[in-house]
């Protein structure tokens, strides 16, 4: 019952149509009477026989009634037959009213609508366009023939444009593109000659007065695309880094990976892949850590004010230089920076080379050190004074001698090397080995084909 309900509004406005349908053609196949501007002659100067004789000839003629029955009585011409146009049949109807000795006339002519799957008309269509093809073939002919010697002549363009580019411009990713632009204008002139030939003269017209919009509208569609793809134009005539070069870009730190015409490839020391889109890049601030192999470190050591600050800078001093991971040139410096509550603090200034050693390592091993050739040396590092207040006051119980006696705080040594340090390698070099056996794109896809060594 639901299924009923549900197809019921359909079978209805089927109905409907199709009884609108009914009426048109009960209307189209109606008798119509018309009555021509003649006037009525007592004695008839044409007689009804030459009248029903001519028209029917007509008729024949013509060709658009099928069946066509005609019988003039009276000047009165009733017309019978059938056809698939109105148009025909509003034709005869308009012939008649015009023929002399016709005073009305009465059209019984048919108009009888195609069979809904008559293929024949289809069938006509497909042997027209047939035999247009056939007919352009010649001319289809020859624009394939200028096709292929497009595509000829726009290779050797950018052969020759290669070539000659080449010796200006050593960034292959420009040279490419550089090469096709070139070959640009003979690709288009090649189109719009086939287009020509082939007859299509407007969209011949359109495709080369339409360029410049065309471009415009993908420009607009496609900004973000564009600009990245500008990016990487820039980026790789720029340069501002190198295959596995350490940078920080964005918020992002990790060595470069490939560069592509979308995005910037870098990979972590935590060993995860970062896509950078090439716009952020050129927009944002490059810090190319490995640019300069060279890095400065620095920390703040705070010593006694009973203590030696000369003393002091010429240990910690001694130390930095006698380390073989602190480079001689720039020398290290060991300055006073500030007087504080409790100490005076000085800040310890050295250098690294970052493609060898590990600068956090090196800064570590560096203050382990300082601290231990200080104690060795009686220097006090004290904490920041704290000043505490007791409202109340305080109680001081004094006990005997006996009770006083404590045993001395014995302070351990600390090791000139440590096995923590051993190693003070640069752990950039095998994140750059990890980049290198896990690419995610493909070595023709990179802009950028020098790598670091």
């Amino acid at each position: 019952m639901n299924n009923i309900l549900k197809w019921l509004p359909l079978l209805l406005f089927s109905g409907l149509l199709l009884a609108q349908e009914d009426e048109s053609n009960i209307t189209e196949n109606k008798p119509s009477w018309s009555d021509t501007a003649q006037q009525i002659i007592v004695n008839q100067t044409v007689a009804d026989q030459a009248i029903q004789q001519r028209f029917a000839n007509i008729l024949k003629i013509s060709a658009r009634i099928q069946d066509p029955e005609v019988e003039v009585t009276e000047g009165v011409l009733v017309l019978n037959g059938w056809t698939d146009d109105a148009a025909d049949k509003k034709w005869v109807e308009e012939a008649a009213n015009r023929t002399e000795g016709v005073i009305a006339v009465v059209n019984n002519i048919e108009v009888r609508l195609g069979e809904q799957w008559d293929l024949d008309p289809a069938f006509k269509e497909a042997m027209t366009l047939y035999d247009q093809f056939i007919r352009a073939l010649p001319k289809i002919s020859i624009a394939l023939m200028v096709l292929i010697l497009t595509w000829v002549l726009a290779k050797i363009t950018v052969a020759l444009a290669t070539r000659g580019l080449g010796r200006k411009v050593s960034n292959p990713f420009v040279l490419r593109m550089g090469a096709r632009l070139l070959a640009v204008p003979v690709v288009v002139i090649g189109l719009y000659l086939v287009l020509k030939l082939t007859g299509l003269t407007n969209l011949a017209l359109t495709v080369v007065g339409g360029t410049g919009i065309l471009g415009l509208v993908i420009g607009i569609a496609f900004k973000d695309i564009a600009e990245n793809f500008l990016a990487s134009i820039l980026i790789s005539i720029q340069r501002p880094f190198r295959i596995g070069d350490y940078i920080l870009v964005d918020g992002h730190e990790g060595v470069v990976q490939s560069v592509t015409t979308r995005g910037t490839v870098i990979m972590t020391l935590e060993g995860n892949h970062i896509h950078i889109p090439n716009a952020i890049i050129y927009k944002n601030t490059i810090v190319n850590v490995t640019a300069n192999p060279n890095i400065r470190q620095k920390f703040t050591v705070g010593i006694g004010y009973d203590d030696s600050i000369t003393n002091a800078q010429q240990i910690a001093l001694a130390v930095l230089l006698n380390h073989e991971a602190i480079l001689k040139e720039p020398e290290p410096q060991v300055l006073v920076d500030n007087l504080g509550a409790a100490t005076v603090n000085i800040i310890v200034y050295f250098w690294v080379d970052g493609q060898k050693n590990s600068a956090s390592k090196v800064k570590s091993a560096m203050i382990r050190l300082i601290k231990k050739a200080f104690d060795e040396a009686k220097i006090l590092m004290p904490d920041e004074a704290r000043e505490v207040v007791f409202p109340e006051g305080i109680r001081i119980i004094q006990d005997s001698a006996e009770d006083t006696v404590k045993e001395p705080v014995v302070k351990s040594s600390e090791p000139q090397d440590n096995a923590v340090e051993a190693d003070l390698s640069n752990d950039v070099d095998e994140i750059r080995k990890q980049s290198a056996e896990n690419q995610l794109s493909k070595a023709d896809d990179n802009l950028i084909k020098d790598e670091k060594n």
